[in-house]
């Protein structure tokens, strides 16, 4: 008789074992749906336009843009293979040192197209050190096709950060 409780007592406790084994097994697998059921987001978090961005010790903020056909560089005019869009920049260094901007890091997004910076021709803020605290403005001009219609301009500390994303 005592045997038999043992036995008894054993199945039971090892049937417990198993039904809480497939009952969380399926809460696990729901959780697991729920997971893989959720948005994820399709790619950089692009601020809205008039928006200030940060990246690395630099803070920046689109002050407009504008189109020509020929822009003024630092050594003669040049005429654009397509046209010129300008982005007029305010940049302000947030750190606690000295920064370097570069207009030539800067990048601008078209349809998913990527057009770097003709630095050349970004004579406001070429290469320009910031104090920390100060700010400066800067013209970033980008050679485009005609009519295009940018997207975003993607603004970083040096090269190799990995940008903001700003709309314009």
């Amino acid at each position: 008789m005592l045997l038999l409780i043992v036995f008894s007592s054993i199945g039971n406790s090892d049937k417990k074992g198993k039904d809480d084994v497939a009952s969380s097994s399926t809460r696990s697998n729901s959780l697991s749906t729920t997971r893989t059921t959720q948005a994820k987001p399709s790619g950089p978090v692009v601020a809205p336009a008039g928006s200030s961005v940060r990246d690395g010790k630099f803070e920046f903020q689109v002050l407009g843009v504008e189109r020509s056909a020929s822009k003024e560089g630092i050594f003669n005019p040049d005429e654009a293979k397509g046209e010129f869009f300008i982005v007029k920049l305010r940049v302000t260094n947030i750190g606690d040192e000295a920064r370097t901007f570069f207009a030539s890091n800067q990048n601008l997004i078209i349809g998913g197209n990527k057009y770097e910076a003709s630095s050349a021709l970004s004579d406001d803020g070429f290469m320009e050190e910031i104090n920390p605290g100060l700010g400066i403005e800067a013209e970033v001009a980008f050679d485009i096709p005609p009519g295009a219609v940018p997207d975003e301009i993607v603004c970083h500390d040096s090269a190799f950060s990995g940008g903001a994303h700003l709309a314009l």
